[in-house]
């Protein structure tokens, strides 16, 4: 079962050797930044966090954030490198409300990108549909990664 793994690893690898890279994530509670964090390292690239402009602390931030994200809502963001530099975006979001935050939602709507590869933290459900939803603002990732944390 690992040797299928393994194989999937070295053959992503294999695509992106020579591709120059970003790693560009949303995180509210450090989670997410801890994986873009490790990501960035293994693979040696830049790397962006997207901040929202909004203000996500306390219970209310929560409370709006998960509504934002159900309603599908875009939010003012801001982010340092320019995307057009890299051949390959790799693009990071916590799960809120079963999909991707507002942060993330406007960073994929307003930006084009040559490829991508996804990567979602989670401590529930909504992966798979985070990830679709990702799709249809960009394009079909060349790679995904999810996280779930047990409960």
């Amino acid at each position: 079962m690992l040797s299928g793994f393994y194989f999937q690893i070295i053959s992503f690898l294999d695509k992106i050797y020579y591709m120059k890279i970003l790693v560009a994530f949303y995180s509210k509670t450090g989670n997410t930044k801890m994986v873009a964090k490790e990501i960035s390292s293994f693979l040696d690239t830049d790397i962006d966090e997207i901040t929202d402009k909004r203000n996500r602390k306390g219970i209310l931030g929560w409370i709006w954030g998960g509504s934002d994200s159900t309603f599908k809502k875009m939010t003012e963001i801001e982010f340092k490198k320019n995307h057009f530099m890299y051949e390959l975006v790799i693009i990071g979001t916590p799960i809120w409300a079963f999909t991707i935050t507002p942060a993330i939602r406007t960073y994929l709507s307003n930006n084009k990108f040559k490829k991508v590869a996804f990567f979602c933290t989670s401590a529930g459900s909504g992966i798979k549909k985070a990830f679709e939803e990702m799709e249809k603002l960009t394009e079909k990732p060349i790679a995904t990664l999810s996280l779930k944390s047990k409960a």
